[in-house]
């Protein structure tokens, strides 16, 4: 995969590590504190039937959205063009299994579009089984770190996706 920055490097590193010989990781040896570095912009997501939820929702996706995430249903989100895409794509990487990168721009409040790198893994459960996706979300545009998002309405389009089945 061709990634350009170094968090989302550093989560394939970590999941690949963890993997070891196996087709996935477990979610059971799965530890935060080894991902503190780029834990702020990461996102926890469970599969849970038809739908996701957000387990984790990093620091610095907090300060940018303005909310946190943590415990809502992706589902929510449906009717949302941004919701429906991550949804479809969190889909994938479950079914694949998969893992994925994107790419797209988004729209800041402040005016200036960033453009947002977004790398998805999946983790087993117990059984081995797709059950979670880790994944670290970073713009990869734009110099200031102060520039916030609308949930709602920052996504503007697809640039690039990337999809290795495992």
């Amino acid at each position: 995969m061709d990634l350009k920055t170094e968090g989302a490097r550093k989560l394939l590193a970590y999941w690949d590590g963890q993997k070891g010989d196996g087709r996935l990781p477990a979610t059971a040896d799965l530890d935060l504190v080894d991902l503190a570095p780029i834990l702020s912009k990461m996102v926890i997501y469970e599969h849970d039937g038809n739908d996701f939820t957000v387990r984790f929702f990093g620091t610095e996706m907090v300060r940018r959205l303005g909310v946190d995430l943590t415990g809502t249903k992706t589902s929510i989100f449906i009717d949302q063009p941004f919701g429906k895409l991550i949804i479809d794509h969190l889909t994938q990487v479950i079914d694949g299994p998969a893992m994925q990168t994107l790419e797209y721009h988004s729209q800041t409040n402040e005016g200036p579009v960033l453009e947002i790198e977004h790398i998805m893994l999946p983790w087993a459960n117990e059984k081995g089984e797709a059950q979670c996706v880790l994944s670290h979300v970073t713009r990869t545009s734009g110099e200031d770190a102060t520039l916030t998002l609308k949930l709602e309405e920052s996504f503007i389009g697809l640039i690039n996706l990337q999809t290795v089945s495992l």
